[in-house]
Parts: C-alpha cells; structure tokens; sequence
C-alpha cells in the first residue's frame, strides 16, 4: 500500500511558496489544513460511531499518557531551555466540559471585540476571524518561536462538522502499512517543495517500542515546506483528546505534536532518516533548488478545540492554538511568519466556509 502522495497538509496549507493569499491551494480539508494544525494532514483517526464505537475509548481522557494536560501543563518545548504553555481551551475545559452559557458568551464576546458577536458569528464567508500572533522569546531576548491563537465561526452544528470531509484528517485505514513509503525522489528539486504525509508502519512503530492507544491516536511521517525557505521532516503525533461516542453535538478537542521520541542523538541527522529535521533550501550557482545539511528540530505543536456558539446550536466556535519553533537559519532573524500568518490564515478559514456552504 502506497500512502506516499503530495497532500494538503495543515501546516504547510499556510506557507505556500508565494506568500500572497492566492498561492494557497484549495482543499476540501481546510480545517485541518489551516492550522495545525492537526497532524499536517496525517490521517489520524478513525471514524468511531454508533454500534463500531462499543467497547472502544473514543478520546485520550483515560490515557496515563495525555497530550492536552502536557501541553496546557509542563509545555511545549522548543529548546533545551526554553518550553511555552499553550492557554486551555477557552470555552471548553480539558475534561471537556462546556463553560456555561454565561460565560461562554462573555468570552465569545471578548474575541468578538470591536465587531460584535452578531457580526463575529453571522453566517458568512467574510465574517471576522480573530488572529493573535506572539514572539516566544529565549531569557536573552531573541525570538525563537511563535504562539498563534486564531478563533472563528462556521454555521455548522458540530454534528454536522464530524460527519463531513472537514475532519477527514482524523479517520485512518486501522492497519498500518508493512513497508515504509518512501518519499521517492525527496531530494530531487521538483520534490522539495511538496507537501507529503505516510502512515508509520508497524517496524518503525516497533523500532521505538510504541504502541498505539486505542483507537484514538496516529504517527505519521511528513515533510512540509515554509516559505520556499525551509523544509521540515519527522514524525507528527496526533490524538483526539476529547470526542464523546455519546453525544455528537458534545465539544471536540483535536491535538498534535512534533513527536520527541524521534528527536535526532545527532547534532546533524541522517537525511534519510524518519528523525525530526529541518534543512535550508539553497539555491545552486546555476539556480536550481537543493537542500542543505539536516538539523535536529524540535517544538511543533498545539490544538483544535470546536464548541458551539452560545444561543445557537448550528454553529460552531473553532479555537486553533499552537506553537512553532522558529531556528535563527530559518530566516535569518527576518520576522516572516508573523507578518505572513494573518492574512494565510484569514484565507484558509474563508476557503473552509466556503465548501462548508456546497
């Protein structure tokens, strides 16, 4: 089974090699390809409901192992020393439980802000998105991170949003593959800039001594492009951390990782290997593509979170709160990532309007 393929990953839908809104590629998985964000389109999770869902753990609420409580808890770590605490959920708690109505409209209006709530949460594709972007700054004051938290409304119930393509990235095929996928020609300048996620195989998951938890958590392999500048490989960790077999209108925590078990020993990791790297794309004197040496990387991460708005059980509130390290040789201290992600996001979440509206 082939799963190597050039996909819309969530991450790199957001750094196109043009940096302009129109160099984004449309895809039917924008929720996923926004922001996290979840799992850079990894397939992580299958789809449990109804009489399949008997005697299966829905979410990791139950795990000794839980990856929401790290990351609102100790943290993220992007450097040795240095890790962030991403903020809980807003609206939801992290044993998912819903805040009360009362707070939960007061909250939705403090992000609301200048627009309003009505105006915030109307039905439509240009309705606002609220996008704060902070510097994660090292005890000597040099930025070596990001914390993006974006919110926004889509009038779908969050029923409606578990059953659709929207969340097609966290359904998986239950077995993984026998032999790994290589990226083929991953090296060759026409690959470089691809977007491409696989599965891990069950070597490789034995190689680490890891087994899966129930049926709500992947690893896959990726490789994603930013900015025409860098390109990151290494293994996502993905887990549903809140998602009730019973109710499906319930809330829905959605979390990711840069898995650590595959951290680099090296100072400089085999570029072959599946261990998390970074390498610079340079340019030949004849100006073709190439990348440079690999470089341990580190402190990828954070969380999906989808509530229903207060008052209205057809729409949704989406939360994205994540992290990414951001090493000097990626741009040169330039501050990129800031000035390009607001206006990438704000065309990822009306893109995913849009085909919520076909």
């Amino acid at each position: 089974m082939n799963r190597s393929k050039p996909t819309p990953s969530p991450l790199a839908g957001m750094f196109p090699t043009v940096g302009s809104a129109a160099a984004l590629p449309r895809t039917r998985h924008a929720l996923v390809a926004i922001a996290l964000l979840v799992a850079w389109g990894v397939h992580a999770m299958p789809n449990v409901s109804g009489e399949d869902a008997v005697g299966k753990v829905a979410d990791e609420r139950a795990s000794d192992d839980n990856l929401l409580r790290r990351m609102t808890g100790p943290g993220i770590r992007l450097t040795e020393e240095k890790q962030f605490v991403l903020p809980p959920p807003t609206f939801v708690s992290i044993d998912g439980e819903p805040v009360d109505e009362a707070t939960a409209k007061q909250e939705l209006g403090k992000i609301a802000g200048r627009h309003g709530i009505d105006r915030f949460a109307r039905d439509s594709v240009v309705a606002p998105i609220s996008t704060r972007t902070d510097s994660i700054k090292n005890d000597a004051g040099t930025r070596i991170g990001h914390f993006i938290d974006v919110a926004f409304v889509v009038n779908q119930s969050i029923a409606e949003i578990r059953k659709s393509k929207t969340l097609d990235d966290f359904r998986s095929d239950a077995e993984a593959p026998e032999k790994p996928d290589s990226f083929a020609g991953q090296d060759d300048p026409e690959e470089i800039e691809k977007n491409k996620t696989r599965s891990l195989t069950k070597q490789e998951l034995a190689d680490k001594g890891i087994e899966l938890e129930g049926e709500y958590e992947t690893l896959g392999y990726l490789q994603m492009p930013l900015l025409s500048k860098v390109v990151v490989r290494g293994v996502a960790w993905a887990r549903r951390s809140v998602w009730s077999n019973d109710d499906e209108n319930a809330p829905v925590i959605l979390t990711w990782l840069l898995d650590s078990r595959f951290a680099s020993a090296s100072p400089e990791p085999e570029p072959e290997s599946i261990a998390n790297q970074w390498r610079a794309i340079e340019r030949t004197s004849v100006g073709e593509k190439q990348l440079g040496r690999p470089n341990p990387y580190a402190g990828m991460g954070g969380y999906v979170a989808i509530t229903r708005v207060p008052g209205n059980t057809g729409a949704s509130i989406v939360q994205m709160r994540f992290v990414i390290h951001e090493p000097i040789g990626w741009f040169d201290g330039r501050n990129l990532l800031r000035s390009k992600l607001p206006i990438l996001i704000q065309d990822r979440v009306r893109n995913l309007r849009r085909e919520m509206q076909e």
